[in-house]
């Protein structure tokens, strides 16, 4: 058997092969270079590439054909969360900043309002109680934006778990990651916590623990539709401003020039 490439590697190459297709520098339809090839250009074994374009594959970004390699796919069109990150670290968006960010607040509201009713309808006293764990942390954490938001993202999450309808867990799951790495990028620059913050969210598990879905949901969406006024224009002004940044593990291959990659027969 082949020995396991080290996660770190495998990260730091997937990384650098994401930002060329991102960037355009692999456009759609090409054909990238052999494994043999770009093992040869980031210095690690095949088994390495091929971990790492595992990856990507498993993202949307590219496509391995038998006999033909791996192929780069519409990442707009196939791609997973898993790519949000790292879009919103290139900056290099196909609408304005106010629409990617009216959409990535909408987002965020419709799940953390569907989980709320899921908890509302099929929580229990004993399955709530990893939310409330994560409820009662918030007050401790407020000196901390990014750790706060993160836990508010698990919280939610934890409100999808207690319904035990685990199909909705899982689509929740396929977004938490990207979401608590957008909330990290971004957190620092969006401001304190809102004072009224805990209350809100104290109320809101009151009102799921009461079973009264319709109210838990109402009074979710109207703390979205006043938070949400505030983020949007934050959250444009940093978009606006913040120019595109190249991920950490990728800058370190700037000092190679890629292989220019074949294009497949058409």
């Amino acid at each position: 058997m082949t020995p396991a490439a080290p996660l770190g590697e495998v990260r730091r190459i997937a990384d650098i092969l994401l930002e060329r297709v991102l960037s355009g520098t692999y456009p759609s339809g090409l054909r990238l270079p052999t494994e043999t090839a770009l093992a040869e250009e980031f210095t690690c074994g095949r088994s390495t590439i091929r971990e790492a374009l595992g990856h990507l594959n498993d993202h949307g970004v590219v496509q391995s054909r038998r006999g033909s390699g791996a192929h780069v796919l519409d990442w707009r069109r196939e791609g997973t969360p898993a790519l949000l990150p790292v879009y919103v670290r290139l900056g290099q968006f196909d609408v304005g900043p106010a629409a990617l960010a009216d959409g990535l607040l909408r987002i965020r509201a419709m799940m953390a309002c569907e989980a709320v009713r899921l908890a509302a309808l099929h929580g229990t006293e004993q399955s709530l109680l990893p939310a409330e764990t994560y409820l009662l942390r918030g007050p401790s954490l407020e000196s901390e934006p990014a750790e706060h938001t993160v836990n508010e993202l698990e919280f939610y999450r934890a409100l999808a778990q207690s319904s035990g309808i685990w199909p909705a867990v899982w689509m929740v799951n396929t977004m938490w990651a990207p979401m608590n790495q957008v909330n990290r990028i971004f957190a620092a620059a969006l401001g304190p916590v809102r004072s009224d913050y805990q209350k809100t969210m104290v109320k809101l598990f009151a009102l799921v623990r009461a079973r009264n879905a319709d109210a838990a949901v109402a009074h979710v969406q109207g703390w979205f539709h006043r938070v949400d006024k505030e983020l949007l224009r934050a959250l444009e002004r940093i978009v606006s401003a913040s120019p595109p940044v190249t991920l950490p593990h990728a800058a370190a291959a700037r000092s190679k020039t890629p292989r220019a990659p074949r294009r497949g027969p058409r």
